[in-house]
């Protein structure tokens, strides 16, 4: 029996009405109703709701309802999966990476001679104890470096970019041990970006996460099988993080970090990093796919309508430093104009309104693109909402109750289901600042199945409600643009 039904048979029993009640008073069929309790018919989108108003469901049974129905739609591997890429974009939306607080000196009293060798018990205490040996050893070792395996569900990212903007001047190598699974399912790995990628955008090339998979529970039969290496401590840690046996030993020092390189060795990289600006345009380029690409940004994608001559138009030549960069945005939009099919862009109604109100496009740098004027802004929106229109491009607004977007960040996917991360002029380092390609292929096909799930789902606004924004937004600018004239 299904999740769903169990749930729907225990709400039934609970309202103490007959499923023929109920049939009658909401217009559906009893025998539907009977078969969708036995798994034997999945019942349409009109009657589960039926079901919910009549049956008064409350705020919480009414999620839990729709939960169960969604995962008996999708199947559950792949609803866990869209769950997870839905909760990574959530999650990224709130990280305050837009404007981060400066950083502060390393507290004086953090030493690592105040770490003895021996077992430290309690979260708290070896979160502590973690910090003030890694701070310390950042302080005393020039570029060090430190190498890690722990637990798929650990996440010492916060503790790692508060040393980052402490003092930059170390790196990390760390491995993920994904598990094995019999079904499609890959939502444990797309969990582990909501660490990785704030990682990769504070650190840049300092930070190189590895994986590979391993057979459930292999890794747990030792208490202490996950590890931390520095340049004087190996550190042994539970999978739970509630105990830490802290060794200053040379010889196991080196023991594990040989073992940890040879197995670094036999890994694949997660996730590839790059961060000059005229490499991360390369890289841009590299990676435009002429059979499709899915965009999600705060903003709409207007790259299909970027002339060479508007480009010369808004660039500012004499504020870009390194040469080329020009040429290269020509190429990137000139690509992007060619992809004719499967060019979707998800967007959020603030950023539509920022760029009517502003004309900022947030996908480029700002030093080097000034704001579109309010005619070229009506050009752009007119041309996306009849491309919308005519089905030529896929465009819809996310529903902010269900899916938030990073106002930092462009996620690109392209036919082939690659994907990656680009940042824009909402980072704190700016647009091009950082591109990371994400190289798991499971994981990027969680991606790809996610967008292409949009299209009709609860997590985006209507095509037809779409273009109404859209019309109102070029009635607006109209309305400027003559008052202008």
């Amino acid at each position: 029996m299904s999740k769903f039904s169990v749930y729907l048979k225990s709400l039934i029993d609970e309202s103490g009405e007959p499923i023929s009640t109920i049939a009658r008073e909401i217009g559906a069929e009893r025998t539907s109703i009977h078969r969708a309790l036995k798994d034997e018919r999945i019942l349409p989108y009109k009657v589960i709701r039926s079901l919910a108003d009549y049956l008064q469901l409350s705020l919480e049974e009414r999620q839990e309802f729709f939960r169960f129905y969604d995962m008996l739609l999708q199947g559950e591997d792949v609803w866990r999966n869209r769950t997870a890429v839905c909760d990574l974009l959530n999650q990224l939306s709130v990280i305050p990476l837009k404007a981060l607080p400066p950083a502060g000196d390393i507290p004086e009293n953090l030493s690592a001679d105040r770490i003895s060798d021996g077992l430290i018990e309690g979260e708290y205490s070896v979160q502590n104890a973690l910090y003030a040996l890694l701070a310390t050893e950042i302080a005393q070792t020039p570029d060090v470096r430190f190498q890690m395996l722990l637990p798929l569900g650990t996440d010492i990212s916060s503790m790692l970019m508060r040393l980052w903007q402490i003092n930059g001047l170390f790196s990390v190598d760390q491995l993920f041990c994904f598990p094995t699974t019999a079904d499609n399912d890959c939502s444990q790995s797309v969990h582990v970006l909501q660490q990785i990628i704030p990682l990769c955008l504070i650190a840049r090339d300092s930070y190189h996460p590895y994986y590979f998979y391993e057979r459930t529970g292999t890794l747990a039969v030792n208490p202490l099988n996950y590890y931390i290496i520095t340049p004087h401590y190996l550190v042994l840690l539970s999978q739970d993080q509630s105990a830490a046996l802290f060794q200053c030993s040379k010889s196991l020092v080196r023991h594990f970090s040989d073992h940890f390189k040879s197995l670094m060795e036999r890994c694949e990289p997660l996730i590839s990093c790059v961060s000059n600006l005229a490499e991360v345009l390369d890289k841009s380029n590299s990676l435009i796919d002429l059979k499709g690409c899915l965009y999600l940004n705060s903003q709409p994608c207007f790259g299909h309508y970027y002339t060479p001559e508007l480009i010369v138009k808004y660039f500012q030549a004499q504020n870009c430093p390194l040469p080329g960069i020009l040429e290269a945005s020509v190429e990137h939009f000139s690509l992007l104009q060619k992809v004719e099919k499967n060019f979707c862009t998800i967007f959020s109604e603030k950023g539509l309104q920022y760029f009517m109100e502003t004309g900022i496009l947030t996908e480029v740098p700002q030093k080097y693109i000034t704001a579109v004027d309010v005619k070229d802004r009506l050009y752009l929106l007119t041309r996306l909402r009849d491309d919308i229109a005519e089905e030529k491009v896929i465009g819809l607004i996310a529903r902010p109750s269900y899916l938030r977007v990073p106002e930092y960040l462009t996620l690109t996917i392209d036919s082939g289901g690659n994907a990656y991360f680009d940042t824009t002029s909402a980072f704190q380092g700016g647009a091009f600042y950082c591109n990371i390609h994400i190289s798991e292929k499971s994981i990027c096909q969680a991606f790809k199945d996610f967008f292409q799930s949009l299209p009709g789902s609860q997590m985006v606004y209507s095509r037809e409600d779409t273009l109404r924004m859209l019309d109102e937004g070029i009635r607006k600018l109209s309305s400027t643009n003559s008052q202008q004239e």
